[in-house]
């Protein structure tokens, strides 16, 4: 099998506050595979607020678990969560779930299990000191 032609994405969007318009986030699915050279597949969209509670994305954890697809692809992280808590916490429930995840806007892929550290590091530094500011 070769290393490129292999990969089938599938794209996860959302129509909602603070969410890019639909179109920007398509655009970016099809760039980010265009590149690499994935296979451009489906697209899950979730009206509302960012990831986690959500059935939408629900779904898309499981199109991947039972390997119809081997990444996912979303615009900006603030797509798989509401806030930094919430979005640490999916990157970690997707590791453990063997789910890959691209975001468009800054080309991080946690095919790399390093940059899912990283990035759940990070999101758990700022949620604490906002806890910490909150308090």
């Amino acid at each position: 099998m070769s290393m490129s032609g292999g990969v089938r994405a599938v794209s996860f969007t959302r129509h909602g506050v603070g969410a890019a318009r639909l179109a920007v986030q398509r655009e970016a699915f099809r760039a980010a595979c265009a590149e690499r050279g994935w296979v451009a597949g489906g697209e899950v969209c979730q009206i509302g607020a960012g990831g986690g509670k959500g059935r939408a994305w629900a779904a898309v954890r499981r199109l991947v678990r039972s390997r119809r697809y081997d990444v996912v692809v979303v615009d900006g992280l603030d797509t798989i969560g509401a806030t930094e808590r919430e979005i640490a916490r999916e990157l970690v429930l997707l590791r453990h779930a063997g789910v890959r995840l691209l975001v468009a806007s800054t080309g991080w892929d946690t095919v790399n299990p390093m940059v899912s550290d990283l990035l759940v590091g990070a999101l758990r530094t700022v949620a604490v000191e906002a806890g910490a500011v909150a308090a």
